[in-house]
């Protein structure tokens, strides 16, 4: 909508990855402290979050320069590469949950196993209301746009040039939904907010994907790469769910 709106040299996009971050460690930050998660714990956690966003963020450029070699043949990783949430969300937890296993339990003994639910819950939280904000910066950009519509709610893509499906808008408006429905059930229940989030999300990104209008290409036969993604975290956040639910009954 507004792609060429810069302040202080960054466009409406950085601007809203930003807060998006900012938001994250604030909504991690509180919820930490009322779910009376240790301090050390915390701190080995936003330490380690912060080296999950940025190699995440190359991860997920990674992935789109991937995803481009498969549909071109041409490899290139460049400031106009861009880059996939999908591509960030498993480079980061990968280097997330290396830092918190591996240097959690060699500083902190056992101390990162016996909250693992915790701190999986407000990550999750943290993880959806960040991403919300960030598909606000790509609806400001045009970047991830729908397809083609004369519908009610359609909006102008300059991209385009024509009218489209807000994609953008729908999905950030949906992951604040979510938010607020990960945020109850973390305080509420005993059950995996992560898993509800990878779970919930991989549904919702499946069905999203075909109002879709970018040109991402195809990865497995009809699928498009954030659709055979969505399906495999669908299948991770039951798994998850079910493995917290088995270690609750263990405790009873």
């Amino acid at each position: 909508m507004f792609p060429d709106v810069y302040f202080l040299g960054l466009d409406l996009y950085y601007w809203c990855l930003l807060l998006g971050i900012v938001a994250a460690f604030v909504v991690a930050r509180i919820y930490a402290d009322r779910l009376q998660v240790p301090v050390k714990l915390q701190n080995l956690v936003f330490i380690v979050a912060f080296f999950a966003i940025f190699l995440g963020y190359g991860s997920a450029v990674l992935f789109q320069a991937v995803y481009d070699f498969v549909e071109t043949g041409s490899f290139v990783l460049g400031k106009n590469t861009g880059a996939t949430f999908y591509g960030g969300l498993l480079g980061g937890a990968a280097v997330f949950l290396i830092g918190y296993l591996l240097v959690g339990k060699k500083l902190l003994g056992s101390l990162p196993l016996t909250h693992v639910r915790e701190v999986t819950g407000f990550a999750a939280c943290s993880v959806a209301i960040a991403h919300a904000i960030g598909r606000v910066g790509c609806l400001m950009v045009g970047c991830c746009y729908g397809v083609p519509s004369d519908g009610p709610f359609a909006i102008y893509q300059p991209a385009v040039g024509a009218k489209v499906v807000p994609t953008q808008l729908i999905e950030a408006v949906f992951l604040f939904l979510l938010f607020i429905a990960l945020t109850v059930l973390l305080f509420k229940t005993k059950i995996s907010c992560l898993g509800v989030y990878l779970s919930v999300y991989g549904v919702f990104r499946f069905i999203l994907e075909f109002w879709r209008g970018d040109d991402r290409g195809a990865f497995i036969g009809a699928l498009s790469p954030s659709q055979f993604w969505a399906i495999a975290l669908f299948l991770a956040g039951v798994a998850v769910i079910l493995l917290f639910a088995l270690k609750e009954k263990k405790k009873r």
